[in-house]
């Protein structure tokens, strides 16, 4: 104030200033607060420190202006209660908006002012004295704090998460948006304890839930919780899931008030998630199924992310393997070396991507070709978040691509040696497209090679025509000759052919040929053709010669194997004849010379001999496979066990004997005792190939035969008992082996064996639908193996069919009728007398048809006895059999040297009907006639016939 020249203003000197002027002014100036007077009508402005930061730039010259001038931009705000307090009223106003210019620029502010009249001693106003305060920054302060509580009403309003005050410990609901209401079922809660307005909290457990974050103080965050409201109007609602937080309300001593609830409804999200997992699940399944596909993911450091089932397949590594590593790792050294995946990752952020063609390294190390491609990937904004790189296995493709350049360097270098010409037509054979190449075959071309008129006689052109007709129709390749037009008087033959070539949609694009001169082939040929028919003429001389020469040997070797089974028959029956003929003489000898006291030696002397002989053609019959079996029903392993002491005696001390049966079981039908028989040889020929002793292994086990394993045996597939017979002993060469069923075939020391044994076992066993083979080399033993059709299950032996009961007016005398067929004389006189001895009435027929007449008579019959091998028109066994249809069930003993398989079916006798064997003890007869005649079976009358004794 000192500084202002008081003499200049409307004031004058302040000496001379009224009292009251300068009593306002004293305590302005001394006042703290900002205070400004306008004195007089000119308003003439005084301020105090406190107001000069108000003033900004006007500072310098407020003090003495006038009112109205300084404070032009807010006169009309202030000229109101100015005008008021200069007529004597004093007014004040809080937060009052006032724009002023302060700092060069318009600006709103709000003050606080408080004006009153300054009174002189008359008591008229002098002046006007203001108290004012700027509240600019608190009621801007406010305003801000009043539109930040208008958006939090409104976020608390209109959020999309449920919102809920609850106070004390009883959660009363103070506060709860709509979201709450609705979540609620706009229930009113809104005063209410939580557990009254929304029960189910209580069941559902988020009462205690609540009641722990009041207690404690500590939040609560729950994920994707359970929600399940209960519906007012008895609809149905669906449970909800929830993201919830339960935060406490503390209070400023930290004493929890209440707590603020809110969450978010994501069952939507939760649902979608779902969703989502399973669309991943499937296009992961989908990626892992492109097998042919290595596809993997990288972020934008190159590290894998993703790794499907085809890059496992492709390059090796499993997906645990390779995540967080980078692909260098099946990059070449080469490739590692140049950093050429980084460069290819900079090349796709550059461009988005970039493909090629390369080798790459297999986990097994192998260096394969594949085709790639690295494509950037980019979020909904575009921004770079990754790669994903998809290569394919191109080791194959590239195989095949050079394996066609080299067979087209093949083809290239075939055409280049060819001698023909190689050419190409159109689809519709009117244009040539080119000459491969001509070779020899070019000289019977025109230049212009217009191929028909050129090319084909005129004769030929027809057949021609109609082969290409047919390749077209069919599109198919063909070939045919013909003949080139005449030059120089003569023509040349040439072979044609045409394949047809497709395009892609399977269509014929053209078609590739060949034209090759045949003509001196055809020459050749017909020069052929005439030495071929002289030849075959020669052939077939010659092949008639070489048939009549193969029968010859054929028909030599036969003889020469009868001779050797004559031979050796001749050899054994000369030595048995030799006892039975010597102990004949010696016999006639001593009754001539009434020596009488020894004779029973010399008869016994010539029985053994008979005896020996009927042995021996026992065994020819069993090779030749025309004995006669009684087959039956017999189990492989109880016959095995049963004879286990028999076979341990015969083999002695020295060998060891095993057993193995695959099937206890298994049964065959067969003879027994041949069976038995067979074994027993087959077990003392092993231990005479063990002469030093060893170990014999006998089993049985079941096999099934069928294709060539059957046809190689010459068996009919099916089921077979395979009975097997292995030694340790020296074994046989190929040779031996070859030859051991021949008959009197013996590898045993001169005297040690008569070389039928094998040769019997062999025709026993054919004859009874099997089969024999031997397994053996020199040094390793020999195994035996007899192959007999299985019995199976629902099959047995044949069992004697129940006979006709004789008459009781039969059975009153001893004396019964035998029908006796033979055709040699001294045999049947013999028999005959034999059965007359014991009792027998005998009527004697040497021949089928008077034996038929008889049969077909009212004479009694009991017993048919009958030679097989009748001489005329009708055999033993036809006999038998027209007998017993006139007399059904009529017994019948075939006597036999020969016992044919035919007379006898196929083997195999009917019930009621047995063989004896020539040569037979008289003894034998008899009592193989009398088991036929058990007084309680017969069955000999005619039908419709019965006869007293």
């Amino acid at each position: 104030m000192r500084s202002v020249d008081w003499q200049a203003t409307p004031l004058g000197h302040p000496d001379g200033w009224p009292s009251a002027l300068r009593s306002a002014t004293s305590l302005m100036l001394a006042s703290p607060e900002s205070m400004y007077l306008a004195w007089g009508d000119e308003l003439v402005f005084l301020f105090n420190d406190a107001y000069s930061p108000i003033l900004g730039p006007r500072r310098e010259q407020a003090m003495g202006a006038p009112l109205r001038t300084l404070w032009a931009d807010a006169w009309d705000a202030v000229k109101g209660p100015v005008e008021r307090a200069l007529a004597g009223e004093g007014s004040r106003f809080e937060d009052m908006p006032v724009r002023m210019n302060r700092y060069g620029a318009e600006e709103d502010t709000w003050w606080t002012f408080s004006f009153s009249p300054i009174h002189l001693d008359d008591g008229s106003v002098g002046g006007v004295f203001c108290v004012t305060r700027e509240v600019t920054e608190v009621v801007v302060a406010q305003q801000r704090l009043a539109r930040e509580n208008e958006r939090l009403i409104a976020l608390f309003e209109k959020s999309p998460m449920f919102m809920a005050f609850l106070s004390g410990p009883e959660h009363r609901v103070e506060l709860a948006n709509p979201r709450y209401a609705e979540m609620v079922g706009h229930r009113p809660v809104i005063g209410q304890r939580l557990a009254d307005a929304i029960p189910e909290v209580i069941d559902q457990g988020y009462l205690p839930l609540l009641d722990q974050v009041y207690r404690s103080g500590e939040t609560y965050i729950g994920t994707e919780v359970t929600y399940d409201p209960v519906s007012t109007d008895g609809s149905v609602v669906e449970p909800r899931k929830l993201d919830i937080v339960f935060q406490p309300v503390k209070d400023a001593a930290g004493q929890s008030v209440g707590v603020f609830v809110q969450g978010l409804d994501v069952t939507s999200q939760v649902a979608l998630q779902r969703r989502l997992r399973r669309s991943e699940a499937r296009h992961r399944q989908i990626m892992d199924s492109a097998m042919d596909y290595a596809i993997f993911a990288m972020d934008l450091e190159g590290r894998i992310t993703l790794w499907n089932e085809g890059a496992r397949h492709t390059l090796g590594w499993t997906e645990a393997e390779m995540l967080g590593q980078t692909p260098e790792r099946f990059y070449s050294e080469k490739d590692r070396v140049a950093r050429r995946f980084q460069h290819g990752m900079r090349v796709a952020l550059a461009e988005g991507g970039l493909s090629g063609e390369r080798p790459f390294l297999r986990k097994s190390g192998e260096t394969f070709w594949a085709q790639g491609a690295l494509t950037l990937l980019r979020d909904e904004e575009g921004t770079a978040i990754g790669f994903v790189i998809v290569l394919r296995d191109r080791t194959l493709e590239r195989a095949a691509i050079d394996a066609l350049a080299a067979s087209e360097r093949r083809l290239g270098a075939l055409v280049g040696a060819s001698s023909q010409v190689l050419y190409s037509l159109s689809a519709d054979w009117a244009e040539r497209r080119q000459i491969l190449r001509q070779g020899d075959t070019a000289q019977l071309l025109a230049p212009d090679w217009n191929w028909r008129e050129a090319f084909v006689h005129p004769d030929d052109r027809a057949a021609l025509d109609a082969a290409i007709a047919e390749a077209d129709a069919h599109r198919k390749p063909f070939e045919i000759q013909h003949r080139t037009p005449p030059r120089n008087g003569s023509h040349r033959w040439v072979l044609m052919r045409v394949v047809p070539m497709f395009d892609a949609e399977g269509r014929v694009s053209e078609w590739f040929g060949t034209a090759t001169d045949v003509t001196e082939k055809r020459e050749a040929e017909e020069r052929l053709q005439q030495l071929t028919v002289t030849l075959e003429e020669r052939v077939r001389e010659r092949s008639a010669e070489l048939l009549m020469t193969e029968e010859k040997l054929r028909q030599s070797q036969k003889m020469e194997a009868v001779g050797q089974l004559t031979g050796g028959i001749a050899h054994d029956f000369n030595n048995l004849l030799t006892s039975v003929s010597m102990g004949l003489e010696l016999l006639e000898m001593r009754v001539a010379q009434g020596r009488i006291d020894d004779l029973g030696r010399y008869v016994e002397m010539a029985r053994s001999g008979a005896d020996r002989a009927a042995a021996l053609t026992q065994r020819l019959l069993a090779f030749s496979r025309r004995q006669t079996l009684a087959p039956t029903g017999v189990v492989v392993e109880q016959m095995v066990l049963g004879m286990m002491e028999i076979i341990s005696r015969s083999l002695g001390p020295s060998i060891t004997i095993g057993t193995h049966f695959a099937d206890g079981s298994a049964a065959v039908q067969v003879d027994g005792p041949q069976l038995e028989n067979a074994l027993l040889n087959l077990c003392i020929n092993a231990r005479d190939a063990m002469p030093g002793g060893g170990a014999l292994d006998i089993s049985s086990d079941v096999v099934e035969l069928a294709g060539s394993e059957a046809v190689a045996l010459e068996l009919p597939p099916g089921p077979y008992v395979r009975l097997s017979v292995r030694d340790t002993g020296t074994g046989m060469e190929a040779d031996v082996v070859a030859k051991v069923f021949e008959p009197f075939f013996t590898t045993k020391p001169i005297g040690q064996g008569t070389g039928l044994g094998l040769s019997m076992i062999y025709g026993f066993t054919r004859q009874s639908g099997g089969q024999v083979q031997v397994e053996s080399r020199p040094g390793e033993g020999t195994t035996m193996h007899l192959y007999l059709p299985r019995l199976v299950e629902g099959m047995q032996a044949a069992d004697a069919a129940p006979a006709v009961a004789l008459d009781s007016d039969v059975l009153r005398g001893p004396m019964r009728t035998v029908l006796l067929v033979e055709d040699e004389t001294a045999v049947r006189v013999l028999v005959s007398e034999v059965l007359v001895s014991a009792g027998y009435r005998v009527i004697e027929a040497s021949e089928g048809p008077p034996a038929l007449d008889v049969l077909r008579s009212v004479e009694a019959i009991d017993l048919l006895v009958t030679d097989v091998g009748l001489t005329g028109p009708l055999n033993g066994r036809q006999v038998a059999d027209a007998g017993r249809q006139c007399r059904p069930g009529l017994p019948v003993l075939f006597i036999t040297g020969y016992a044919a398989t035919a007379a006898v079916g196929a083997g195999h006798l009917e019930a009621g009907m047995e063989v004896l064997a020539k040569p037979f003890a008289a003894a034998e007869l008899v009592r193989r006639a009398n088991a036929l005649l058990d007084p309680r079976q017969h069955a000999g009358r005619p039908s419709g016939q019965h006869t007293a004794g």
